[in-house]
C-alpha cells in the first residue's frame, strides 16, 4: 500500500494539485515499484481500462475521438 500512496504523492507535488476522484497512475514500465516521474502517467480510470484490455492503440484511438468530439462542441 505505501507504493500506492508513494506513485500518487510524486505525481500530486508534480502537477501541484491532487489527483481527481477519476484519476489514476499508469506505471509505463508495469513495475509498480519505479515511481520515476518519467514512468508515470496520469490516466483516467477508464483510459487505463482501456489501456490495459484494449492495448495502446485503443487509447490513442479512444483520446483521438474524445479531442474530435470537443472541437466539433
Amino acid at each position: 500500500m505505501a507504493v500506492y500512496k508513494n506513485h500518487r504523492a510524486i505525481v500530486e507535488k508534480y502537477l501541484g494539485r491532487e489527483l481527481r476522484d477519476d484519476e489514476v497512475i499508469h506505471h509505463k514500465d508495469h513495475n509498480p515499484e519505479n515511481n520515476s516521474k518519467s514512468n508515470l502517467q496520469v490516466l483516467t480510470k477508464h483510459e487505463h481500462d482501456i489501456l490495459h484490455f484494449s492495448g495502446l492503440n485503443a487509447l490513442y484511438k479512444y483520446r483521438k475521438k474524445q479531442r474530435q468530439l470537443k472541437i466539433s462542441q
